[in-house]
């Protein structure tokens, strides 16, 4: 997270398709956390070409437990975002899939880039 004079931005950057696993949810709501401290809108994006592809396709293909508790933790940040005292607005860098067009929908605003992007809910 990085403070901005007027707002704090969030960048989600996994290295690849920002895919919404365990360990990305805990870090979005740990930044949450730390932006609800302030009276600050929020600004989440996503790395270059890709906002996020949705949920993390590993956990996903497992259909056991695990895959229910990250669709739970996902419902959780989307609602997080929906009732942030502030507002949240997405600056959706690239294609945004599954998860990643859930967030898109839980924002108050959101600004996408020019490009062949795919925004969907292929569910």
């Amino acid at each position: 997270m990085t403070e901005e004079k007027d707002y704090l931005r969030i960048v989600m950057d996994d290295g690849k398709r920002n895919a919404v696993s365990f360990e990305m949810a805990e870090e979005l709501n740990a930044a949450f956390d730390n932006a609800e401290k302030t009276d600050k809108p929020v600004v989440l994006a996503g790395r270059r070409g890709t906002f996020s592809a949705g949920f993390d396709l590993a956990t996903m293909a497992r259909q056991d437990e695990s895959m229910v508790r990250l669709v739970r933790k996902g419902a959780d940040l989307a609602e997080r975002i929906i009732r942030f005292p502030q507002p949240v607005v997405l600056a959706v860098s690239g294609h945004a899939l599954a998860m990643g067009a859930i967030l898109c929908l839980s924002a108050d605003y959101r600004i996408g880039a020019i490009g062949d992007f795919k925004i969907g809910l292929n569910e």
